[in-house]
């Protein structure tokens, strides 16, 4: 192996090296503002139910609730930045995007932990979201997300460094992206009840079992195609020039 080529393969893993770092410090950026907003809005607190406020049947978005939308949307499109420079290819970009999104999400809560010991345990139940429906569960369902993004990600990236041609069709993606669909479906299922809908039914805002029934079904499913897609192209020994 020449000199150029050795670098040539070492490249995609310096970016993904970089790209882990910025999520891990993104990740401690994200966990501190938090504890700041929890604190001045929820007086410090990470239990449900969370505040909320209806007026003639709307729900009203107070200032600081809309500054926490736009944090929202500002983190995915960071994150998304991060794949987009890392990546020299469509296929990459989504796939640094994938580690980046993972990895911020995992250290996000062990951050949290570091700082206040939340969670106290992988069961323990999380706002995630507020975007378009509040996103709840416990916090585990996250992780394993998270988790498979990043894997799912880092082994392609590796492939794709190791000369293979990645072949993923167009139903691939809409399998996989209607899993991602369905996950965050589940995560939204209850927002009647975390939002306190008033509209004669009496809710807690407590949240109720998590729709595991939903969750886990897709989940198991999405990480054995991905696994069989991969395979395929593995034996198929497709090679870029």
């Amino acid at each position: 192996m020449n000199m150029a080529a050795g670098s040539s393969l070492r490249e995609p893993w310096r970016r993904w090296a970089w790209v882990v770092v910025f999520a891990i410090s993104f990740a401690y950026v994200e966990s501190a503002v938090v504890v700041y907003l929890r604190k001045i809005y929820f007086d410090g607190s990470f239990e449900f139910p969370i505040a909320t406020l209806w007026e003639n049947g709307r729900h009203v978005l107070e200032p600081l609730i809309l500054v926490e939308l736009g944090r929202e949307v500002a983190t995915i499109v960071m994150l998304a930045a991060a794949g987009i420079l890392a990546g020299a290819s469509g296929l990459q970009r989504f796939c640094f995007f994938m580690i980046s999104f993972g990895v911020w999400d995992i250290f996000y809560y062990v951050c949290l932990w570091v700082i206040l010991r939340w969670p106290e345990s992988l069961m323990t139940w999380d706002l995630l979201f507020y975007i378009p429906l509040p996103w709840v569960g416990p916090v585990i369902a996250p992780v394993l997300i998270a988790a498979a993004m990043a894997a799912a990600g880092s082994i392609l990236i590796g492939l794709a460094g190791k000369g293979y041609a990645i072949r993923w069709r167009r139903v691939d993606w809409a399998i996989e992206l209607g899993c991602g669909f369905l996950l965050i479906v589940a995560f939204c299922w209850d927002w009647r009840n975390i939002l306190r809908v008033p509209d004669g039914t009496s809710y807690s805002g407590i949240p109720n079992p998590f729709a595991w029934w939903l969750f886990l079904p897709v989940y198991l499913f999405a990480l054995p195609y991905f696994a069989v897609r991969l395979r395929q192209t593995i034996r198929a020994g497709a090679k870029n020039p």
